[in-house]
C-alpha cells in the first residue's frame, strides 16, 4: 500500500498515463542553512525518513554556493541568516519558485526574504515537516 511516507515529497510524472501507480522521478531536495548542528541534525534525519534528500550548510554564504550547485527544490533558513544580505543573494539565486522557510522571527526592522513562510521559535518539528511536505506538494 502506498502510504504517505514513501509517497512524500516525491515528484510524480503522470502526465499520459491513465493507469497504474505514477512514476516515481526523484526525491525532492531540500537545503538546510542552520548555524545550529543540533538543528540541522534533527531536521535531516526527520526529513530524510520521509523520503527528501537534503544537503546542509552552516550560513548564508555555504548556501548561496550550495543553491547554485545543488538546485533545491525547498529551502530552510534560519534567521538571523535570512536577514542577512546573503540571505537575500540566496532567495535570488534560487528563484521565485522555490519555497523558503525562514526559521525564528524577523523584526518589522529586518526584511523578509521575498515569498518566504516564516515559522517561529520554539517551533514544533511536526509541524515545520507538515509545513515543508505542503509547500513542495504545491511545487510538484
Amino acid at each position: 500500500p502506498n502510504s504517505p511516507r514513501s509517497a512524500w515529497p516525491r515528484r510524480l510524472l503522470t502526465e499520459g498515463r491513465t493507469r497504474g501507480p505514477p512514476v516515481v522521478k526523484s526525491p525532492a531536495r531540500v537545503l538546510i542553512v542552520d548555524r545550529s548542528h543540533d538543528s540541522r541534525e534533527v531536521l535531516r534525519t526527520l526529513l530524510e525518513r520521509r523520503g527528501a534528500e537534503t544537503v546542509e550548510v552552516t550560513n548564508a554564504r555555504r548556501g548561496l554556493r550550495a543553491v547554485r550547485q545543488q538546485r533545491p527544490d525547498l529551502i530552510v533558513v534560519n534567521a538571523m541568516d535570512a536577514a542577512s544580505d546573503r540571505g537575500a543573494a540566496l532567495a535570488s539565486a534560487a528563484g521565485a519558485d522555490t519555497p523558503i522557510v525562514v526559521l525564528g522571527t524577523i523584526s518589522r526592522e529586518q526584511r523578509p526574504l521575498s515569498g518566504s513562510v516564516g515559522v517561529a521559535k520554539p517551533y514544533h518539528y511536526g509541524r515545520l515537516v507538515r509545513k515543508i511536505e505542503t509547500l513542495l506538494e504545491k511545487t510538484a
